[in-house]
């Protein structure tokens, strides 16, 4: 122990008397600890902790996975079937995300909430905060209206009064009654939640609608593939099947983690990925710095030798540098990781999940110390393992210069060969993701996104009870909304592109026949006003535009998708045919006849393919809850106060929701590959640095050991050209053999980022010839200034020196 802090004072004495060393080698430290240290935070919050409830690897989520593996929510009919033959559930319920226009004193505003049945608290096991929790009585048909508010919420709107509870608020103009309140951190099944309301769920006329994702416990000892669950849940597809029809459809069972996390853990786990090879970048900077510190400590070592000590003894004195170094770097990347955290999070905010669980704790710390650790280990052996009693003692000899071992500068030359290839490694994914996201935000999205405004609002039922009801409203905001100043156009529609879908269902084209247990296609379906298309800039490609002729009680109609109209009808001949929505299940729809064929929209998300989708007159077709969508020649953001007016010039207690631009929609629809793409490649930036970084130090190093050898070239005849080139070349040479080197590293990784690519390969040959090129140059350029220094020498200084 006394040896010990005898070598920490010394160490803690030398690092002090090179203060510069010491900042360079921390700053790299703490960025690749740090970066680290941030994504395992995130990873540690989303992938690796356990969700917030009561055993959680048991609960389960149920949905419908169709025949061509398409996912889709439940419906009542399959709930109550499910509920009435569970015998592998412990429990099981249904919940689906939803929101309530909120009325009483004040403005009225718009809540976030969720629909669940009577064993949804029951089935996560929590407890209620104040109160109590719906039971099996309260999704019963005459049920009373009930509702729980989020621990949230209760503080924020009623100021955590505890004599809420028991008392009524209107949602959708209806009286509701507070029944509990839930515990701090509840905000399943969606993100700041405000409210749970109780969902009545009665015997259903007919197997729809499709809303509703289950809920299920397994019981002990179960999982989502063993054959007691299977069997369950197949038993429960026959006896649908028999009551409602044949389909290729099945329940797909996913554990809850899974079924929170979705496509989010590939994204991460590369994320993270990319942090590890920055700090191994990191590290490699590192263990340059300490080689060419210990090359220039020869003498002090070899004096440390003559006296008598030891190789493991100066080892051990070169481990607690390192150890030193690594620890506090250590530091200071948790405090580094802790601010970039706080930075990630927001900027993350649509990609991340599980975002209040993401914080700091005891694994993470342990991750960081572990992570020092390792990276004390790995750049302070390599100086220890290159001490040598022999050659330790060389720099007191007679006539012996001070200078690097071979076998000392092949390790530096190693270390920025793999820094080359890792930073290639990481521009290059940076460089296909940077690729994708550019075709991605030029994509034709099908219409003109410019000078919109849109913003969604739901009629209460209690007030609009009829279909006749909701048509005057929207006329009557419409008109409105026309005659406002610098309002071009205005339109309702019941989905908005990119990707805010709200209603699929399946359609039967005119000619279709399908196949005992075959189901129906699924299409978007679009409820909207005749001036949707004028107003979205969606072209006409066939036939006509929705118009005063379809009106209630004439004949009905539909606008189909050039995608629909290709594919389900001959040579796309759709005008003038027949088109009804239901497949086999449903026969005696309603025939429509198909006026017109508009260009594809994308109503999936930016990278998906158009759907097949098709239009109703909103005149023939009332619906309660729209989007509105209004054409501005002003900043779209401007009309918002008057839009305002217009909706409570027609109804004073409807709030606006989700007032957002197209342009703001659109940038959300975007966020999560803009959000990867922007934080790789500042991963990539920074490995391309710290690598450049490295190949100075080391041939800025070289042309100093090699001082001798210049001047005797440049006194027998060498011009300074040939010292610069000379310099180059072997940086070329290291160059080159780590490109080839990260270019076979990298067409092994890329491919596990095909999933997130858009419109690219992810050997795209464009995007690894450039980032080869760019590294190649780049590296030569870092060695351009130690060329220069190379052709400076004075033969003569270093023959008088000889």
């Amino acid at each position: 122990m006394d040896q010990l802090i005898q070598d920490l004072r010394f160490g803690l004495r030398s690092l002090r008397r090179q203060p510069g060393f010491v900042a360079v080698a921390l700053a790299t430290l703490a960025l690749g600890i740090g970066t680290a240290t941030a994504m395992f935070t995130v990873v540690n919050g989303v992938l690796l902790k356990p969700l917030p409830f009561r055993d959680p690897a048991s609960l389960v989520t149920i949905q419908i996975r169709g025949g061509q593996d398409g996912i889709f929510p439940l419906p009542d009919a399959d709930f109550l079937a499910l509920r009435a033959n569970r015998p592998a559930f412990e429990s099981l319920a249904v919940y689906a995300p939803t929101s309530f226009n909120l009325t009483g004193p004040g403005t009225p505003d718009v809540v976030r909430a969720a629909w669940a049945t009577g064993d949804f608290f029951t089935t996560l096991g929590v407890q209620p905060y104040l109160g109590r929790f719906f039971t099996a009585a309260d999704d019963a048909p005459g049920a009373a209206n009930a509702v729980v508010l989020s621990h949230r919420f209760w503080s924020s709107r009623f100021g955590a009064n505890p004599a809420i509870v028991g008392q009524a608020i209107r949602l959708d103009d209806l009286p509701c009654t507070v029944i509990g309140v839930g515990p701090p951190g509840l905000q399943f099944p969606r993100r700041e939640l405000d409210l749970w309301r109780n969902r009545i769920i009665g015997p259903p006329p007919r197997r729809g609608p499709f809303y509703l994702t289950g809920l299920a416990r397994l019981r002990a000892g179960e999982s989502a593939a063993t054959p007691a669950v299977r069997g369950n849940l197949d038993a429960v597809v026959a006896a649908i099947k028999q009551q409602h029809g044949p389909g290729s459809w099945t329940f797909q069972v996913l554990p809850l983690t899974d079924a929170l996390v979705g496509d989010v853990r590939t994204p991460l786990y590369l994320l993270l990925a990319a942090v590890g090879f920055l700090l191994l970048i990191a590290v490699a900077n590192v263990a340059n710095l300490l080689l060419s510190r210990s090359a220039a400590r020869q003498r002090e070592i070899a004096v440390r030798v003559a006296l008598g000590a030891s190789r493991r003894r100066l080892a051990r004195q070169l481990l607690t540098e390192s150890a030193v170094l690594s620890g506090t770097g250590g530091v200071l990347g948790v405090l580094l990781g802790f601010g970039l955290t706080r930075v990630l999070l927001p900027l993350g905010a649509t990609m991340i999940p599980r975002l209040a669980e993401i914080r700091m704790d005891g694994r993470v710390l342990g991750f960081a110390a572990l992570v020092s650790v390792g990276a004390g280990l790995l750049f302070g052996i390599a100086p220890a393992l290159q001490l040598s009693r022999d050659e330790a003692a060389d720099p007191l000899r007679e006539g012996q210069r001070v200078g690097a071992s071979r076998s000392r500068r092949r390790l530096q030359r190693t270390f920025v060969v793999a820094e080359i290839a890792l930073a290639l490694v990481l521009s290059v994914g940076s460089g296909l993701l940077v690729k994708s996201l550019i075709r991605l935000q030029h994509v034709d999205v099908g219409f003109f996104p410019a000078r919109l405004l849109t913003f969604a609002l739901t009629l209460p039922e209690a007030r609009y009870r009829d279909e006749n009801a909701s048509r005057t409203f929207y006329q009557r905001l419409l008109e409105r909304l026309d005659t406002m100043p610098g309002v071009q156009s205005a339109a309702v529609a019941v989905s908005l592109p990119p990707d805010q879908v709200t209603v699929t269902d399946n359609f039967t084209a005119e000619g279709q026949h399908y196949a005992p247990g075959e189901s129906a296609p699924v299409g978007t379906l679009m409820v909207i006003s005749p001036s949707y298309f004028k107003t979205m800039g969606i072209p006409l490609l066939r036939g006509r535009l929705f118009d005063d002729r379809d009106r209630p009680g004439a004949e009905r109609v539909v606008i189909v998708s050039k995608a629909l109209a290709d594919r389900y009808y001959p040579n796309g001949d759709a005008v003038g045919r027949r088109f009804r929505n239901g497949g086999p299940e449903r026969p005696n729809n309603q025939w429509m006849r198909v006026i017109g064929i508009v260009g594809d929209v994308k109503y999936d998300g930016l990278a998906a393919a158009p759907p097949p989708a098709y239009y109703w007159p909103f005149p023939q077709n009332p619906w309660s809850d729209q989007f509105v969508v209004i054409r501005t020649s002003l900043d779209p953001a401007s009309i918002v106060p008057a839009a305002r007016e217009a909706v409570w010039a027609v109804d004073r207690e409807l709030p606006l929701a989700r007032v957002r631009t197209m342009d703001e929609i659109m940038a959300e629809a975007s966020a999560d590959p803009t959000f990867r793409t922007y934080l790789l490649g500042s991963f990539g930036a920074l490995g391309l640095v710290l690598a450049l970084i490295g190949v100075y130090g080391v041939m800025s190093y070289a042309v100093t050991q090699r001082a001798h050898e210049m001047g005797v070239r440049a006194a027998l005849g060498a011009r300074p050209a040939d010292l610069v080139i000379l310099i180059l070349k072997d940086a070329g040479w290291l160059a080159a053999i780590g490109v080839t080197l990260g270019t076979g590293s990298a067409l092994a990784v890329t491919t596990t980022i095909e999933k997130l690519l858009f419109g690219v390969t992810p050997r795209d040959p464009i995007t690894f010839v450039g980032v080869a090129v760019l590294l190649s140059m780049a590296a030569l350029l870092a060695s351009w200034i130690p060329a220069r220094r190379a052709s400076r020498v004075d033969p003569l200084s270093v023959i008088r020196d000889m």
